[in-house]
């Protein structure tokens, strides 16, 4: 009688609390890898120079060292823009691949159970023949 009060309690834990739980994570999950990549910073500053490059303008004007300092601003912009769209794109990516495994793994825990009894069942076939 025992026995079967602590199996109807594992799985109640199992198919209840453990879902509810195993949910709660995955959505830490996702949070951590949005916060991870810093996806809403990247999108926000996605046309700033990278790392805060920059070239300062002539004082005076100066055509050489104002075009100078134009495209040196143009190709900090380009990288920042390249990089930062590479993040998001690899950020993008993970969090995807995190929210398909979701189903996968809720699936997997469900026959769990059932899967351990069928490995107990064939183990103890095995060893009485």
């Amino acid at each position: 009688m025992r026995i079967i009060l602590i199996i109807l309690g594992y799985l109640g834990w199992h198919y209840g609390k453990a879902i509810i739980a195993l949910s709660i994570i995955w959505k830490n999950f996702l949070n951590f890898i949005f916060e991870y990549f810093s996806i809403k910073s990247l999108f926000l500053n996605f046309f700033d120079p990278w790392k805060r490059m920059s070239d300062n303008y002539p004082k005076f004007f100066n055509l050489k060292e104002y075009f100078y300092a134009l495209i040196t601003n143009i190709i900090v912009r380009g990288v920042g823009i390249i990089m930062r769209s590479a993040l998001i794109i690899a950020g993008l990516i993970c969090y995807i691949l995190t929210a398909l495994l979701y189903p996968l793994i809720i699936v997997c825990w469900l026959i769990l159970p059932i899967i351990i009894i069928a490995l107990i069942s064939v183990g103890i076939l095995l060893i009485i023949k």
